[in-house]
């Protein structure tokens, strides 16, 4: 009697029971910024620059008369077939984007030369946003200054959907750079006789808003923004002079307007110009020093949601 009681008591417990299975998804994606680009041209210059050893001051060879002790030397000019330009070029090492975290892929030593029209790229189209640089340097050997050079850097946002996010998320955009003589020969610092200026132009394609308001792909090159500018938010500023050792911020502004719109993909551009080629009231500093300067531009790119100021 007494088992069957029991046996009773468990069936009736099992007719009552309430179970429930129940599975959902978790969404994991970071995001990545990455140095992908970049360029550099020297305008072939239009005049030449003529000049007395002696007196360090301008001449015009055709002047000296027959028999005169006349020392005027002068500069490449306007000559079509001068290609000075293409005495400057850059060296870099690149690789495969790989995710954050993952070690290095095997690198790839590359050469481009200056062009005098546009600028001479690493990579083609849109391909630098499955592309990333490793190590760059910019090797300038033309007769005078007037080299123009650039880095991109890349970011590719969170493949996340923002867009029912309600939390008081904002993006912010710190754009920072600094220039370090290294080597100074006679005190001559290539960041004060080139006249180094540097600007920024970046662009920010945002979810919600424009053409494509989905979250990033896998895909980084599905619906992708090219250059610098066309995107949903646009930043350009204008020529900062460099002073060696000083940081100076270029950028510092807020992405988007509401939590809603998180930056799909941004691409940063730091322009660097130098601008002792446009010194017009001592032509003989637009001449290249011979003695070497070596100097380190550091980039500083910052991307990150920030509660408001």
């Amino acid at each position: 009697m007494r088992n069957f009681l029991l046996l009773l008591a468990l069936l009736s417990q099992s007719v009552f029971a309430v179970e429930l299975d129940f599975t959902f998804n978790v969404n994991s994606s970071g995001p990545s910024i990455y140095p992908c680009d970049a360029g550099i041209k020297h305008v072939s210059h239009s005049n030449e620059i003529c000049y007395d050893r002696e007196t360090q001051k301008t001449c015009d060879p055709t002047l000296c008369q027959d028999g005169e002790v006349c020392d005027c030397r002068c500069t490449g000019g306007n000559d079509p077939d001068d290609i000075d330009y293409t005495q400057d070029f850059l060296t870099v090492a690149h690789a495969d984007w790989v995710d954050s975290g993952s070690p290095l892929p095997q690198t790839t030593a590359a050469t481009v030369i200056a062009s005098d029209t546009d600028f001479s790229r690493i990579f083609t189209d849109k391909n630098e946003w499955n592309k990333q640089i490793s190590a760059l340097t910019f090797n300038l050997g033309s007769e005078r200054y007037g080299t123009e050079f650039y880095l991109d850097v890349c970011y590719r946002g969170p493949q996340i959907d923002y867009r029912r996010n309600n939390a008081s998320n904002k993006f912010r955009m710190n754009l920072q750079s600094t220039i370090t003589d290294l080597i100074s020969t006679n005190g001559l610092k290539y960041s004060e006789v080139s006249d180094l200026k540097v600007r920024v132009e970046g662009t920010c394609d945002l979810q919600g808003t424009g053409t494509y308001s989905d979250a990033a792909t896998d895909d980084a090159l599905a619906h992708q923004i090219k250059g610098v500018s066309g995107g949903d938010k646009n930043f350009t500023t204008k020529d900062a002079s460099f002073k060696a050792g000083a940081n100076l911020v270029l950028v510092n502004e807020w992405i988007n307007n509401s939590s809603n719109q998180a930056p799909r993909f941004c691409k940063v551009r730091y322009y660097f110009s130098e601008n002792m080629r446009n010194n017009t009231s001592n032509p003989l500093s637009q001449i290249r020093k011979w003695q070497n300067q070596q100097a380190r531009i550091s980039t500083f790119s910052d991307i990150v949601s920030k509660k408001e100021l």
